[in-house]
């Protein structure tokens, strides 16, 4: 990564800004599920989503009409179910793909435990990757990829980890994964994969905006406070999943905790001793204090 940044400077921080585009346009997509069914919609010839069509009322129809009326129905049923399975597959499409740009995107941020503790880090080394702002994703190309594109990815995988406990069956059906215990396990830990990232990112970008001198104090200290905030609900949400039990994560034990320790986020314990857990709660102390 030195010699990159020393050969071809222009070069990594195009690669950089593409992946935080990259990262933005899926997670924006994953966050307004209306967008992302309107968009296929379009792409299928559909004038306007079913979900904001509006609805015509028709006059009664005669009895012996009843039976083609409720024959015309089925298609439109099995039309819905189609979109849902269209929509599940995209939606699965664009979590591996944001997972693995995330993935990416770590290899040009500083190692968090090395920015938290070793004061001689060379930070001009990094070049800051998410801005500092917290504005939900947008697909707007104006809009640089910021913190609140982070937070909403967060939030997105909670959301569909909450999906998954309350139906399981569809939505790993429709994504073409086994509807045994394989299936949800598997989405389950893509998803605690893009939620690991997401943290790691957090941080490490967060850190990198304290320790830099040229950054404004009141811009720091309004960081603090929003991630502050936005962290402990989302730690809240967290520890609740992980009291339900949570699936080991692709990147299990790669997470470092605050002790050094590494662990495997499958193994049985408290929820408060969950690395990912120890990880963020280290971190909102130290911005808090």
């Amino acid at each position: 990564m030195k010699e990159w940044h020393f050969h071809l400077p222009q070069l990594m921080r195009d690669v950089q800004v593409n992946l935080g585009y990259l990262c933005q346009a899926c997670a924006s997509l994953l966050h307004s599920r209306a967008m992302l069914q309107h968009r296929l919609q379009s792409k299928n010839g559909d004038g306007i989503p079913s979900a904001i069509a509006p609805r015509v009322s028709r006059p009664p129809t005669a009895v012996p009409a009843a039976s083609s009326c409720s024959s015309s129905k089925q298609p439109t049923a099995d039309t819905e179910a189609s979109e849902q399975r269209a929509l599940h597959m995209v939606q699965y499409g664009l979590l591996k793909i944001l997972s693995r740009t995330l993935a990416a995107l770590r290899h040009f941020t500083p190692d968090v435990c090395q920015i938290l503790l070793d004061q001689s880090l060379d930070l001009a080394e990094y070049n800051f990757l998410f801005a500092l702002s917290f504005t939900t994703p947008t697909f707007d190309s104006e809009v640089a990829p910021s913190f609140g594109t982070l937070l909403a990815t967060v939030n997105v995988a909670l959301n569909m980890l909450g999906e998954l406990d309350k139906k399981k069956e569809p939505l790993t059906q429709a994504v073409g994964l086994s509807t045994q215990a394989e299936g949800p396990r598997t989405l389950k830990s893509l998803l605690m994969f893009t939620m690991e990232n997401c943290f790691y990112l957090l941080i490490s970008q967060a850190m990198r905006y304290l320790r830099d001198p040229a950054v404004h104090p009141r811009d720091k200290q309004r960081m603090k406070q929003e991630l502050s905030s936005e962290l402990s609900t989302l730690l809240s949400s967290l520890s609740r999943y992980f009291r339900r039990g949570a699936p080991s994560s692709p990147a299990a034990g790669v997470l470092p905790s605050p002790q050094g320790k590494s662990t495997s986020l499958s193994k049985a314990s408290p929820e408060s001793q969950e690395p990912l857990i120890q990880l963020v709660q280290a971190f909102v102390r130290h911005v808090q204090r």
